[in-house]
């Protein structure tokens, strides 16, 4: 098994187990957190970012519920709501800068994350990036038809949960499931870091808690913050691709109308998995953003 390079930290916050991964933190520039999308790990980060941050202290955070982090063993989809999972994240964040104003980077619900974050907590944040986010938590595609399984009851829930366990046992199926996400899938499969993605993310991707995973998608099609984003006022980035089969490229519309100042990057021709879909012009984008939002 493929060990990563970030050095861990664990939370307890309300019965949670809320874990990062920390890489670079001698660096004094500003520190940058990178949120990952549902059913993804702390491990997913890795190894696309570190030719993009040598220079900056960063960290790999984890929605709550995903291994290796967990919910409490009594949790209830019911309190799985906006509020909490900023709370959480906003408790973690300030362990792990010291209050410090970070760059926020989040990718699918992590996106989402990062633009809750940034409205519940602007001292925390000096700039924020969503790819391939949302504000209101309703997907398409794949990802949709399981939120309705999960949403169905019995037999739905019975099949939501072997889809997940199906994962666990075939890497096989992993990597099918994988452009089931992508647009231009030729670019995902073909990715010289596909397979240390792979030996990274699969072991905590079969190790994913069902349960939490239905929790999740029972619960994000009620979640929305639209309402919230008027109130971010740190620099912010939308990044997200014009053919996203999971997130209606409306969202990313949406949410650069919805806050001030904003800006935009749609690119053309990609999917939900644009890091991977247009490398090059994440790295170019990505790189051009965080030197002016550092700069300021």
């Amino acid at each position: 098994m493929m060990q990563g390079n970030g050095r861990k930290h664990e939370f307890q916050l309300e019965g949670h187990k809320i874990v990062a991964l920390a890489y670079n933190t001698h660096k004094t520039q500003t520190p940058v957190i990178f949120i990952h999308g549902i059913t993804s790990s702390v491990n997913s980060w890795e190894i696309g970012q570190i030719p993009l941050l040598a220079d900056y202290p960063w960290y790999s955070l984890s929605l709550p519920g995903h291994y290796p982090a967990a919910f409490p063993q009594d949790f209830q989809a019911a309190t799985l709501t906006a509020e909490l999972i900023t709370r959480l994240l906003l408790e973690a964040i300030r362990s792990l800068t010291g209050g410090q104003p970070a760059i926020l980077i989040g990718h699918s619900t992590g996106g989402f994350a990062v633009l809750a974050v940034a409205a519940q907590a602007p001292e925390l944040v000096k700039g924020v990036c969503s790819i391939s986010g949302f504000a209101h938590g309703r997907w398409t595609g794949v990802l949709g038809l399981l939120q309705s399984l999960a949403r169905s009851g019995g037999a739905g829930q019975a099949l939501f949960r072997f889809n997940f366990a199906m994962l666990a046992r075939s890497e096989w199926y992993y990597r099918r499931a994988l452009g089931m996400y992508a647009y231009d899938r030729p670019a995902v499969y073909q990715h010289p870091s596909l397979e240390p993605y792979l030996a990274l993310n699969y072991p905590d991707t079969k190790q994913l808690d069902a349960l939490a995973m239905q929790h999740w998608f029972q619960r994000m099609p009620d979640v929305d913050i639209t309402a919230w984003l008027p109130q971010i006022t740190a620099p912010t980035l939308t990044m997200f691709g014009d053919h996203d089969p999971i997130v209606p490229p409306a969202q990313g519309h949406l949410i650069a109308e919805r806050v001030a100042g904003s800006e935009k990057q749609v690119l053309a021709g990609v999917g939900h998995l644009l890091t991977s879909e247009r490398t090059a012009v994440y790295y170019a984008v990505m790189t051009d953003w965080l030197q002016k939002v550092n700069g300021r």
